[in-house]
């Protein structure tokens, strides 16, 4: 039987894990957390996303998770009662964005690495909300993990991570001689926002945000840092 999950956070938690389970110390639990990661990018590289690297706190927060509930035979984002953001920050990550996938398998027969594989990554992106986790375009770093306590069910969590340090940073300069007002879009939220002639707007923004001024056609997404300045043309870069 399986099971899949899926949410996003922008908040932030602590882990934990104990007990004697199978983790990546084992061989077949090994091949499988390399196999999602590796197939996770190819799936990515189709749809022409760059990769996600590993990074070491991620995977920490992810095989402590998947372990607590192995061994505590408790499912789901809030299974600890805390959030995946809260636990990658007891991790010691400094995260601008958090996106959390988990499933679990429990096995009738033999357990392989490839039906394990398929299980977990296959399923995920059979699933509409783990497959817009998997193809997020502002997420840069990811940490996978797999445990299982019998050797029947195994959980796995894979998280997907845009650290603060890479957060967009925008500059908008208003070079024309008049108040432009300009709407600034990102992740189903909105803002405007009136700017003076010659006056200069800084921001900080976790997910793609775009650029549109108030009245015109003018108008950008952006995904990475930018300095943008507003002509009588319109916005431009």
């Amino acid at each position: 039987m399986r099971q899949l999950l899926t949410l996003m956070f922008l908040l932030a938690m602590i882990g934990f894990a104990n007990g004697q389970n199978k983790t990546s110390d084992d061989p077949l639990i090994t091949e499988v957390e390399t196999a999602i990661v590796l197939q996770t990018n190819e799936f990515r590289k189709e749809d022409g996303l760059p990769s996600v690297n590993e990074n070491a706190n991620l995977t920490e927060t992810a095989s402590k998770f998947a372990s607590f509930m192995a061994t505590r035979e408790k499912y789901g984002h809030h299974a600890d009662g805390r959030t995946p953001a809260q636990r990658a920050k007891a991790s010691g990550y400094k995260y601008c964005v958090v996106r959390e996938n988990i499933a679990y398998r429990t096995n009738t027969g033999e357990v392989t690495a490839a039906s394990l594989i398929e299980a977990f990554v296959q399923g995920w992106i059979d699933s509409p909300p783990h497959r817009e986790n998997m193809l997020a375009d502002y997420v840069t770093q990811t940490g996978v993990a797999v445990a299982s306590a019998d050797g029947v069910t195994y959980y796995a969590v894979q998280l997907f991570e845009r650290p603060k340090s890479a957060a967009i940073q925008l500059k908008v300069t208003n070079e024309s001689d008049e108040a432009r007002t300009m709407l600034i879009t990102a992740n189903d939220s909105e803002d405007s926002v009136e700017l003076p002639p010659r006056a200069v707007i800084t921001m900080k923004r976790c997910f793609p945000t775009t650029l549109k001024l108030e009245n015109s056609d003018s108008e950008v997404r952006l995904t990475e840092s930018s300095e943008l300045t507003i002509t009588e043309k319109g916005l431009t870069r």
